[in-house]
């Protein structure tokens, strides 16, 4: 009787279910929303906005990302990237691994990135080499009133001062 009872009071904890569901979407409305040329507006740094390269950096062309359907590979959610940096041409692979349609936020693999090996000025080779850096790193991307963001986002409602690391792309005129 007693295990009986175990058992029945046990049951719930046994059966554990996801609060969101993650898949990749059936159709192609991901990539309708993230193709494109995308300029590099801002990065959010947790609690603050800076510019690409920072405020003391003054003069630096745009920073661009272009998204565009891979015609090499046989992923169905696989894009190619390639864009300008603060100095170089870069180029590779931007493969959408999930999306969820609740929250907006998908999930993504960039690399591997290849660019061209131009030396310029400290302060810009400095700003090259941290947006490849953060661009490595991030695994998340939105498109929220008409701004592609890619990086970490904030999950929980826990008041913090952390509000995700992540780029603000415009797209491009």
């Amino acid at each position: 009787m007693y295990k009986a009872l175990i058992i029945f009071l046990l049951m719930p904890l046994l059966r554990i279910d996801s609060c969101t569901k993650i898949e990749i979407a059936a159709d192609n409305s991901v990539d309708t929303n993230v193709v494109g040329k995308w300029v590099l507006k801002y990065k959010f740094l947790g609690d603050a906005i800076d510019t690409p390269c920072g405020y003391a950096v003054t003069d630096v062309r745009d920073i661009t990302l272009e998204l565009s359907e891979n015609t090499e590979s046989s992923a169905k959610k696989s894009l190619s990237i390639n864009g300008n940096s603060a100095v170089n041409n870069y180029f590779g692979n931007f493969t959408i691994t999930g999306f969820d349609t609740k929250t907006g936020i998908g999930t993504m693999k960039i690399g591997p990135l290849g660019s061209t090996k131009m030396a310029g000025p400290t302060e810009l080779m400095d700003c090259e080499n941290n947006y490849f850096n953060m661009l490595n790193e991030f695994s998340e991307f939105r498109v929220q009133e008409g701004k592609l963001h890619i990086g970490r986002f904030k999950k929980d409602t826990t008041p913090s001062r952390d509000g995700g690391t992540y780029f603000i792309y415009e797209k491009a005129k």
